[in-house]
């Protein structure tokens, strides 16, 4: 019964809620706004980060590297988009929370296949993994379009921070737990059981992002960007779902044309094995090499903010 709930309900349930969320978007009136262009939304932002007295200089770096050449006006023209749709930032999130629960619920699924046969039955469930990894490169798009859509619409409050942080530390847990069901979380040919990595990830990123939280919560507004940022996470994963799916997907494509075809015959079962495990690693080390100096960069400050308050 259960798993009838979660194979069939499940889904249709996360549907009917994306779809109610845009109908009723599509309900409302859409006046005509004039927006701030993209480089005011990206001087805009650096303001909001505790960086105001050295807007310039920022700016001048966010143009040269992907943030602000790539990432800040893709996040701008969508939210233009969802504005246009008649989405608040609050839908927006709730709306990157149900892709979370379909990334779950994709993983799980296509993971199922993970201990059957390599060469017949598992590259039908692993090639879905190509497709969860553009997903999740979605999820990590629209993270940033509800503070985009506050910032142009100019209606940023507390609330709409404190409830997109929250949905963001619930995304982060799903996309984590996802691989624990099933035997994706073990490397066969050793027989090495890695869900003990998975949860220490989990661990690792709240611990960040609280350091973030209590930061900020202490008055210290001025942050230091790191590798371990959500936005790197999302692109960690999704390339090592395309790695694992893009082998499944060309293994199915050549059996399909050539039953009797020797593609990925030494490489399949390696990827299989090997990649969910490199890809923890990965995040481990990632997440390790952006705490240490976040909490000195934090240490640092908070001892100035003693000093000023013994004056």
């Amino acid at each position: 019964m259960l798993e009838i709930i979660f194979k069939i309900v499940f889904p249709l349930v996360l549907v009917g809620f994306l779809v109610l969320i845009f109908i009723i978007g599509s309900l409302k009136k859409h006046p005509k706004r004039e927006f701030m262009t993209c480089d005011e939304f990206i001087k805009d932002w650096i303001k909001d980060h505790g960086s105001a007295s050295k807007e310039e200089e920022y700016f001048a770096k966010m143009k040269k590297d992907p943030s602000g050449k790539l990432y800040m006006p893709i996040t701008y023209h969508g939210a233009k988009l969802f504005i246009r749709l008649g989405l608040s930032p609050n839908n927006v999130s709730v709306i990157n929370l149900i892709l979370s629960f379909f990334i779950l619920y994709g993983v799980v699924m296509a993971g199922s296949g993970h201990s059957l046969s390599k060469f017949t039955q598992q590259p039908l469930y692993g090639s879905w993994f190509f497709l969860l990894a553009l997903l999740v490169l979605f999820t990590g798009i629209i993270d940033g379009i509800d503070g985009a859509i506050a910032r142009l619409l100019d209606i940023k409050t507390k609330s709409g921070a404190w409830f997109d942080n929250v949905i963001d530390r619930v995304s982060d847990t799903l996309m984590f737990v996802c691989l624990i069901p099933g035997t994706i979380s073990t490397v066969a040919s050793i027989g090495f059981d890695f869900k003990w990595l998975i949860w220490t990830n989990t661990f690792l990123i709240f611990i960040y992002e609280y350091m973030r939280a209590r930061h900020e919560g202490l008055g210290l507004y001025e942050t230091k960007p790191n590798i371990g940022e959500r936005i790197t996470r999302v692109l960690v994963m999704a390339t090592f779902f395309v790695i694992y799916g893009i082998s499944s997907l060309g293994v199915l494509l050549s059996r399909l044309i050539n039953p009797t075809s020797s593609f990925g015959i030494i490489s399949h079962p390696g990827i299989l094995d090997w990649t969910m495990l490199i890809y923890q690693i990965s995040v481990f080390i990632i997440m390790m090499i952006s705490i240490i100096p976040f909490g000195k960069f934090i240490w640092k400050n908070l001892k100035e903010l003693d000093k000023q308050d013994g004056d």
